[in-house]
């Protein structure tokens, strides 16, 4: 289960990239594109911004599958699990 740092750290990375405002409200469940108004562009530098920070490599093919915050924040956590084996 990944933990709050975790969480907060992608929302900041989320918050950079894409310029939110603070008042903005970020969840787990909050959707990246509906949610949050990431667009394509955005939401490419946003996962790049993610490798970067956690070492994690986002393969293509899961792309589809990260629709919310939560989706992004488990599979990081998830990834990094998988590398620490």
């Amino acid at each position: 289960m990944p933990d709050s740092q975790l969480f907060d750290t992608v929302c900041g990375l989320i918050r950079s990239v894409v310029k939110l405002d603070e008042a903005v409200t970020i969840t787990p469940e909050s959707s990246l594109v509906e949610d949050l108004g990431v667009d394509s562009l955005d939401l490419v530098s946003v996962f790049l911004e993610v490798q970067d920070a956690y070492g994690v490599a986002i393969d293509e093919d899961d792309l589809a599958g990260l629709v919310t915050v939560g989706d992004l924040v488990d599979y990081v956590f998830d990834r990094q699990a998988s590398q620490a084996a």
